[in-house]
């Protein structure tokens, strides 16, 4: 795995490098070692770009390249909340522009998200935790013993990166030497639902490019789901195996579509 325009990375200042934040819009090295800032010619470390990469023959995460799809059920839950933050506001609307009231409704609607986000990283990393061996929270036995009823006798690795041969990178949430892939998403209101009805084919397609990465042909995915506001709440989806296939294909192609809009080019193996 070589690109033509690849650099010599300083490995002696990898330690400085940023390596746990969120893995969303972020870039690993050939080895597989996340690299989402570096330090720049001024000393400071930075965040690494499109450029960056390809002086380093990095290579971007699986989240970078799904972000080229439509999100439908995201886009709605973003105006639904802008919707919501218009008509709080709107008792406060007086005498300015109509452009300022716009503006608050979009910086308030942001920050629900941001605070959605948030909440969701610090589950996120409590389940994360768990799996290391650092703490036992509540979403993390409630998950753990449905893996244990489902999946007996399997050795879990919890967030461990990799880079595929097909030129893309990931950060693994959970997966078992024996092909189970699991990545956990938060929600809110999970009560009473059906957890088939949660999944859409981005969640089938990212655990299949991971299992791609790891040069698992037939992978069991799984996708679980943690209410934000009760963690005990968690519904778990066992994906179809002959779904692989398809998610597989759907996210080569828009690797390869990324990869021609962003005049990105992988001198790896083929796809």
């Amino acid at each position: 795995m070589t690109n033509k325009n690849k650099e010599i990375i300083d490995k002696s200042k990898l330690d400085n490098y940023n390596k746990f934040t969120s893995e969303s819009g972020h870039w690993y090295t050939q080895e597989g070692e996340p690299m989402y800032t570096l330090i720049g010619a001024n000393g400071k470390e930075r965040n690494t770009t499109l450029r960056d990469a390809k002086s380093l023959g990095l290579v971007p995460s699986v989240t970078t390249i799904l972000g080229m799809v439509a999100k439908p059920a995201l886009e709605n839950w973003k105006i639904t909340q802008a919707i919501k933050s218009a008509i709080n506001l709107a008792a406060n609307y007086n005498d300015e522009t109509l452009e300022s009231f716009v503006y608050k409704c979009k910086s308030d609607a942001k920050n629900i998200g941001l605070k959605a986000a948030k909440e969701g990283t610090k589950i996120h990393a409590q389940i994360e935790k768990g799996f290391l061996g650092k703490g036992k929270s509540k979403p993390y036995k409630i998950i753990q013993a449905w893996l244990d009823e489902n999946f007996p006798n399997e050795d879990w690795i919890a967030e461990d990166s990799f880079c595929a041969n097909q030129g893309y990178g990931g950060k693994i949430d959970l997966y078992s030497e024996s092909g189970i892939f699991v990545d956990f998403k938060t929600k809110d209101n999970l009560e009473g639902k059906d957890p088939a009805k949660l999944v859409y084919d981005e969640h089938g397609m990212q655990l299949s490019a991971y299992a791609q990465g790891c040069n698992i042909d037939n992978p069991t995915r799984v996708s679980i789901f943690v209410d934000r506001a009760d963690t005990s709440i968690v519904l778990c989806h066992i994906w179809e195996e002959e779904s692989h296939e398809k998610h597989k294909e759907m996210f080569n192609s828009i690797l390869r579509y990324w990869q021609l809009v962003k005049n990105y080019e992988w001198y790896g193996n083929e796809i």
